[in-house]
């Protein structure tokens, strides 16, 4: 198996290794230039992206001829997730304008299915974007003001919701999906731009 880092050969020995994500691990672990992030990974050729959590720990090392990874310096990793994070956000204002519509219009059911998955977009949504932050700042705990903020807010409005679904107003809950989930998205979006910008 042939491994690259930035188009530089690696002469490491990974035969004591099972499968890519272990392959991957170690590399990241001691191989990674200081101060690098992991980009890029093309599999025998042609580009890797896991289509599922952990794909890559069922494609065995003997599956794997040639092996490439591309890093980034961190800041500019900490850039590129906060600017895919914010499109993503455009991509969950348009879920989060049609789960409000199917509380006035559709069966409770299906309007509670699509809720459930809007609010776990919303989570990975805040988790990349809190990740993004921290990368950019190097590893600081700390999060900017604005961004604790939209957090707060967006932790009260999550309580208001479970409270109206619990007592049945799907009326109220289709508001406070549209008229206040939507906008705090749509600012956590701005925010993330400005800061992948900064």
């Amino acid at each position: 198996m042939q491994v690259t880092i930035n188009e530089q050969t690696l002469p490491a020995d990974f035969s004591h290794l099972g499968n890519l994500e272990e392959i991957l691990t170690e590399i990241h672990a001691k191989y990674l230039p200081p101060g690098e992030q992991l980009y890029q990974v093309h599999l025998n050729g042609r580009f890797f992206s896991e289509r599922y959590p952990r794909e890559s720990r069922y494609l065995a090392r003997e599956e794997i001829e040639r092996l490439e990874v591309k890093t980034l310096p961190a800041r500019e990793m900490a850039r590129v997730i906060l600017r895919e994070t914010a499109a993503q956000a455009e991509i969950l204002g348009r879920a989060i304008r049609e789960c409000a519509r199917l509380f006035r219009v559709a069966p409770e059911q299906e309007a509670h299915r699509v809720l459930a998955e809007v609010l776990e977009a919303l989570r990975w949504l805040l988790q990349t974007g809190v990740g993004g932050s921290r990368l950019l700042q190097g590893g600081s705990a700390d999060l900017p003001g604005e961004m604790t903020r939209l957090c707060g807010h967006l932790k009260v409005l999550l309580t208001d919701m479970e409270d109206q679904g619990r007592q049945g107003d799907l009326i109220m809950l289709a508001d406070l999906v549209e008229y206040e989930l939507l906008p705090l998205v749509e600012q956590w979006s701005r925010l993330l731009l400005t800061m992948a910008c900064g």
